[in-house]
């Protein structure tokens, strides 16, 4: 099968003015460009902006080479025209990589161009790097860029709180490059709305065992209809965990920002809980976990409902009522017991007394660690 060239990767580095190959000729003839415009009754300034390039091959210049040099007229032509059009061309393409740099100049400053850089996402050709991000971020111009992040609700967290060290347009890009993923991944099952209880139970099962688990939540996820994601955390992103609706599937997002089995394990039933009762009844809307961020009525009910699915609100009550005397150095055991118990994850046993007592600095053999 014949290879398809695209006209603009032919483009030449320079432009060969026909003026070149009449220098190449006279070198190899040993004549001097004085006897040569002599013999064609121009003066030798003509002709050397002719050779220097500074002036075209006109016919009548061609019919003379031709009688002089032996070498025909369409020949001379042929090279002044294929001069002008390469000329044309290049002058054309510069015009477009100056477009493109102007471009990126602005893109730059509404996404996290570094952060696509260090995922591999873009590389060293700006246009394929510009037609990348517009792919990214949905868009068809840098003006849409602009206007889509303008438009962005989450923003106007980061506005309230001069404490939180976060910065939107990393916010901005990370959000967008999750819808990207998700719109890059293959499908998953038919979603069930009435699947919450079973999903639950398996994934604190999962928990409980914690081995290969990223692979095994996305697993299960995809049985359940939901597709499942770790996007990197970029630097000065506080997520914990995102989801929306995309085509026929919820999508869940984390990025393990603590890559602590607790916090994995609370920040994904969080986003279920939004799964299977916001989204279910507005799959325009968007839940977005930051940290610092003004808690609403959803992230209360979501929050109550991954804390009481991986521990119930009354056993855990009871528990820390029992051994309330008991100092915070010493309850290992405790927690150890009382985990083997009722089969919950002992770091998430830990993870949620730490919290609940404020010291986060207790000294544990418990690894918390997502396996």
């Amino acid at each position: 099968m014949a290879t398809k060239i695209k006209l603009n990767d032919c483009v030449p580095c320079i432009a060969i003015h026909p003026g070149e190959i009449i220098k190449d000729e006279l070198d190899a003839r040993e004549m001097k460009q004085k006897e040569l415009a002599s013999l064609m009754s121009m003066p030798t300034s003509v002709l050397n902006d002719i050779i220097k390039g500074r002036r075209a091959v006109t016919p009548e210049v061609a019919v003379l080479l031709q009688e002089i040099l032996g070498i025909d007229a369409s020949y001379w032509l042929s090279l002044q025209n294929q001069y002008d059009i390469d000329q044309a061309n290049i002058n054309k393409k510069i015009v477009e990589r100056k477009k493109n740099i102007e471009i990126w100049k602005v893109i730059s400053q509404y996404c996290s161009v570094k952060y696509f850089e260090k995922l591999n996402v873009i590389g060293t050709k700006i246009s394929e790097n510009i037609k990348i991000i517009y792919s990214i971020f949905g868009v068809t111009s840098v003006e849409e860029l602009i206007a889509s992040f303008s438009s962005e609700k989450e923003l106007s967290y980061f506005k309230k709180s001069e404490c939180l060290k976060s910065d939107p347009i990393n916010i901005f890009s990370w959000k967008h490059f999750a819808f990207y993923q998700s719109s890059q991944m293959p499908d998953v099952a038919d979603f069930d709305e009435n699947s919450l209880e079973r999903l639950v139970q398996e994934l604190n099962q999962m928990f409980v065992v914690n081995i290969n688990t990223i692979d095994k939540t996305k697993e299960i996820l995809s049985r359940y209809g939901i597709k499942f994601i770790i996007v990197s955390k970029f630097d000065k992103t506080p997520i914990d965990g995102f989801s929306f609706w995309q085509g026929k599937n919820p999508t869940i997002v984390l990025t393990l920002r603590l890559n602590k089995i607790d916090n994995y394990a609370f920040a994904l039933l969080h986003e279920i809980y939004h799964v299977y009762m916001h989204l279910i009844n507005n799959r325009e809307q968007k839940y977005i976990a930051i940290e610092g961020a003004e808690i609403n009525k959803c992230e209360e009910e979501a929050n109550k409902f991954a804390k009481c699915s991986l521990i119930g609100k009354d056993l855990w009550n009871t528990f820390l009522k029992q051994h309330s005397m008991i100092s915070p150095h010493a309850m290992q055991m405790k927690i150890k017991q009382f985990a083997h118990q009722h089969n919950i994850n002992e770091a998430i046993v830990l993870g949620f007394y730490q919290h609940d007592i404020n010291l986060y600095s207790i000294k544990s053999s418990i690894s918390r660690e997502i396996k």
